[in-house]
């Protein structure tokens, strides 16, 4: 195949699909085998995110390319573990779904540098940069992407999940919850005292049953692929993720929100008397 006549391609390609994001029962040593064990579009899927990534980034200016990087990786990996607690076999559309998410800042960078790369610096990543964006070019970073993706062709859900993967999503379509959910991990584990923590604890109580000691194994889970990926696409984060600082962030409003819940003087003796960690 044209795939396997590129060997460095194939050796990328190979990297990531041996990643924990992928969480294959063993490790995958030929393109063939890939095949047979992820089948045809999942594997198309893999390959499509890496060029388009790969390529995109290339010329990126520094103060954007960081933030992507992080940004991405981070969406994904969390993205990519929160599938696999509800259906394995969805985990790496989450992966590459993540890892697209934000193509369209790539995008807008290069066209636009200077005017852009001012943009993004001055806005906080989210809605105020989305509400900028469209202020600016009439349409957001997201939604750019999402029209790209499909021009492109990446199946559907991956553009939607891109065009709406800083909105809460509606419904309980699993892509969308992994990707939305990845998104505020991408802000809340590398940002202290984020004020995103409390939609994130709550999404994963809700949806994927998380107590504060599954939010913070999520949280260690994805500091270690985050790095593997990092590796893997020969990249350096800025930055580090404290799990010790996010615990006690997490258990002080845990803390609160019990507190604020509790009718009578018993139930906040109760709580008070509750071990929610250091």
């Amino acid at each position: 195949s044209h795939l396997e006549a590129d060997p460095a391609l194939t050796a990328a390609i190979l990297r990531l699909v041996n990643s924990a994001a992928y969480g294959l029962p063993r490790r995958i040593s030929s393109l063939r085998q890939a095949i047979m064990l992820m089948g045809t579009r999942s594997l198309r899927l893999a390959v499509l995110s890496f060029g388009l990534v790969d390529r995109l980034t290339r010329g990126t200016p520094a103060q954007v390319y960081d933030d992507f990087w992080r940004r991405a990786l981070t969406t994904a990996v969390a993205a990519a573990r929160l599938s696999r607690e509800v259906q394995r076999s969805a985990a790496d559309e989450a992966y590459s779904a993540g890892l697209l998410a934000d193509l369209g800042v790539l995008v807008l960078a290069q066209v636009d540098t200077n005017r852009y790369v001012k943009l993004y610096t001055q806005h906080p990543h989210g809605t105020t940069l989305q509400e900028a964006e469209t202020s600016r070019y009439g349409f957001s970073h997201a939604a750019l992407g999402g029209r790209l993706l499909s021009r492109w062709g990446i199946p559907n859900p991956l553009p939607m999940a891109a065009a709406n993967h800083h909105l809460p999503p509606v419904g309980d379509a699993l892509l969308f919850q992994t990707v939305y959910a990845g998104t505020l991990l991408a802000d809340v584990l590398w940002t202290p005292g984020s004020p995103l923590l409390p939609q994130i604890q709550a999404l994963l109580e809700r949806r994927f049953d998380f107590d504060l000691d599954g939010f913070i194994d999520l949280a260690m889970e994805c500091k270690a692929d985050i790095a593997d990926a990092a590796e893997m696409f020969a990249v350096r984060i800025e930055g580090e993720i404290d799990c010790r600082c996010l615990r006690l962030e997490a258990a002080r409003r845990f803390r609160e929100e019990a507190v604020d819940t509790a009718i009578d003087y018993d139930g906040v003796t109760a709580v008070l008397d509750q071990d929610f960690g250091p």
